[in-house]
């Protein structure tokens, strides 16, 4: 005689637990479907930025240089030509070139007349019509030579001396000037490409005494 089997129900805890599994299962995969939703190709690109709209192709890059991180180009500054300045309109004379050297002149304060002068060229010729001469290269660029002449004032008496301007080796002014004494002197010395200044003895007295002869201050003027 067959026993029938009993089917034996399933118990409440186990089908508790079945139906929470299949419900975090399904709970995971709706994400899932959401995004392959969103994008049909699965293709994993990010969703576009929001407030630009969505073209479905890869938006451009700005390359680097257009933002600000390349080299910043250095600007060119306009050259600048340094004007030339303007020529003086009076020249000492002692700064033009010199062609004669300076044996037996100085360039030295001295005292003429009482009167302290500071740039001074000076000779002291000795026997008579002794002279020395010194000269300057103008290249016909001035209009006058302006100068004072005399003796300077520790010289011992003995007679005046001569002053002479030459221009281009030929004398175009001569004057005397004694101690104590002071003589103007302006030449025209327009057509000259050289000056030359001379002191000149007149007795054979001032070879003994030594007088020095001053030509104050020789300039040249346009």
């Amino acid at each position: 005689m067959s026993i029938p089997r009993r089917r034996r129900s399933s118990h409440p805890a186990i089908v508790g637990a079945v139906i929470a599994a299949v419900a975090t299962v399904v709970a995971a995969a709706i994400p899932v479907v959401l995004e392959l939703t969103r994008d049909p190709g699965g293709s994993g690109a990010a969703s576009p930025v929001q407030g630009t709209p969505s073209t479905g192709q890869p938006q451009p890059t700005t390359p680097a240089a257009a933002i600000g991180t390349g080299p910043t180009p250095t600007p060119v500054s306009p050259a600048v030509t340094a004007s030339p300045s303007p020529q003086a309109d009076v020249v000492p004379l002692v700064e033009m070139p010199e062609v004669d050297d300076f044996e037996g002149w100085e360039q030295e304060p001295v005292v003429v007349a009482g009167k302290p002068h500071d740039s001074v060229l000076t000779a002291s010729p000795c026997w008579l019509n002794d002279h020395y001469t010194v000269t300057f290269v103008v290249s016909r660029q001035f209009r006058v030579l302006e100068a004072a002449v005399g003796i300077a004032d520790d010289s011992p008496g003995g007679g005046a001396l001569r002053f002479t301007v030459l221009s281009d080796r030929k004398e175009v002014f001569t004057t005397t000037a004694g101690l104590g004494k002071v003589r103007p002197v302006k030449v025209d010395v327009s057509a000259a490409t050289q000056v030359s200044l001379r002191v000149s003895t007149t007795n054979v007295n001032q070879c003994h005494g030594d007088s020095i002869g001053a030509w104050i201050a020789p300039r040249v003027r346009r």
